[in-house]
């Protein structure tokens, strides 16, 4: 009967009631051994309104919800919307998916998103140590203070397990992109770190220099970042302790996909991404298009997997894929290698802030994870020192001037090659090459007559 009286409803009509009742998403990490319902994403022609967080759903939509699917949000991001609906077992989806498609609509399942998985040593530098991957972009040595933009018109979102915004060596005016993230009560907190993997990807982003203790960064004392947590929500506790943190396991690609909104809404620029997945999602590929399209930069991890095989989001071609390499610049026995990658750069053995367990200290973790913030980093000091540039010809000056590693020209193993500044910056202001000479001489003027 149930079945009966799900047929006996305009679909349409069914899934727009549904979302017109459906908070907007507040993003959440998983414990990573959380078994999820189904879960799918609804695009189409429903013409849902945008809801407001904290709407309340009317018995009447629960009631629907309750012989089929449950819409647990909506989300406004790339010009679309996207309705997320769970069930309970791939049956239900199955049933689910063939109605919404017999009513014109795309149904896909919502990939899951997890952070890098990272290798991690704990370290505690004496003094102040600039890491060999920071001191590799830029040819050996980090520019001066004075190289560095004092203000950002291009700032920098990272996507991640949150900030820790009371460590000394990172910028304490980092803000959360989502307003729901700024207050310290809350569960997904963005000034909070429990699993480290953020703080860690921001340090080498954005690590204070000069100031006698701990790293620098590749734009030592980036101003202006924003931060979007979508890993490691408050109170789930790491039991036992150690690293994979329970809740840091994983988030969905739709709330990705909102979680770059956020960024975007806050006014960054650039997006780095140090996470990833194995399953595609034309929902997020065409999101993550529209984002570039509209001057978005953003920059994604390659995989960890050490096989060809593809991680998403880096691997769609609006984003810039980075594979990690070694400090004999050998590519990273973990890197993924495929002909999606872009560029590579320091990955092993990198030396970055953390928080808790212990007080504020420093790690060496190791993953594609640590190699995507060296690039990211690389574009915020690119594109805020050359602001007229467009995302697009920032992305192909940093790969153009990347130094070749492996076969000549692009490979699979480091896309273009090793991520360096001095190159990008050449590329990026090279003028005009000279007008080739023609392919004939020009004939001698004739002697003049006698």
């Amino acid at each position: 009967h149930r079945r009966a009286s799900r047929d006996s409803m305009p679909f349409v009509l069914f899934l727009a009631l549904l979302a017109s009742a459906t908070a907007a998403p507040t993003t959440k990490g998983r414990r990573a051994n959380e078994q999820p319902k189904v879960r799918l994403v609804v695009t189409g022609e429903t013409n849902v309104a945008r809801t407001t967080r904290g709407a309340r759903a009317s018995n009447r939509v629960a009631q629907m919800a309750a012989w089929g699917g449950n819409v647990t949000m909506t989300i406004r991001a790339a010009h679309n919307t996207f309705t997320v609906v769970e069930v309970a077992d791939p049956n239900e989806a199955r049933l689910f998916k063939e109605q919404a498609e017999r009513s014109g609509l795309r149904v896909e399942e919502d990939q899951r998103r997890y952070p890098g998985p990272s290798v991690a040593t704990r370290t505690q530098p004496l003094a102040e140590e600039t890491p060999w991957g920071i001191e590799r972009v830029y040819n050996g040595a980090v520019p001066n203070a004075s190289f560095f933009p004092s203000a950002v018109t291009h700032p920098l979102c990272i996507i991640d397990s949150g900030y820790l915004l009371t460590h000394p060596d990172l910028p304490s005016d980092a803000t959360a992109a989502d307003p729901l993230q700024a207050d310290p009560a809350g569960t997904m907190y963005f000034g909070d770190d429990i699993c480290n993997h953020g703080t860690h990807v921001a340090g080498t982003i954005a690590a204070i220099g000069g100031d006698g203790e701990g790293v620098v960064g590749v734009f030592p004392g980036a101003p202006g970042l924003k931060i979007v947590k979508v890993f490691g929500e408050a109170g789930q506790l790491d039991d036992p302790p150690g690293w994979p943190n329970e809740a840091c396991g994983w988030t969905y690609a739709s709330e990705l996909v909102d979680a770059v909104q956020r960024c975007v809404d806050s006014g960054a620029k650039i997006v780095s991404m140090s996470l990833g997945g194995g399953g595609p999602s034309s929902t997020e590929r065409d999101a993550f298009q529209t984002f570039f399209d509209d001057g978005i930069l953003i920059v994604a991890s390659a995989g960890n997997g050490g096989s060809s095989s593809y991680s998403y989001p880096a691997s769609y071609p609006s984003i810039m894929s980075v594979a990690a390499t070694d400090i004999s610049d050998a590519k990273a026995s973990f890197s993924q290698f495929n002909d999606e990658v872009d560029i590579a750069a320091p990955g092993v053995d990198v030396v970055s802030t953390v928080g808790p367990p212990s007080d504020p200290g420093y790690d060496s973790f190791s993953g594609t994870s640590m190699a995507a913030p060296h690039v990211s980093g690389l574009a915020m000091v690119l594109w805020n020192k050359y602001p007229s540039y467009t995302n697009a010809e920032v992305r192909t000056a940093l790969e153009g001037g990347a130094e070749d590693l492996g076969e000549p020209g692009r490979d699979n193993e480091f896309g273009h090659g090793l991520a360096n500044y001095q190159g990008a910056e050449m590329r990026l202001g090279a003028p005009s090459p000279p007008p080739s000479p023609p392919a004939t001489p020009p004939a001698p003027p004739s002697p003049p007559a006698p």
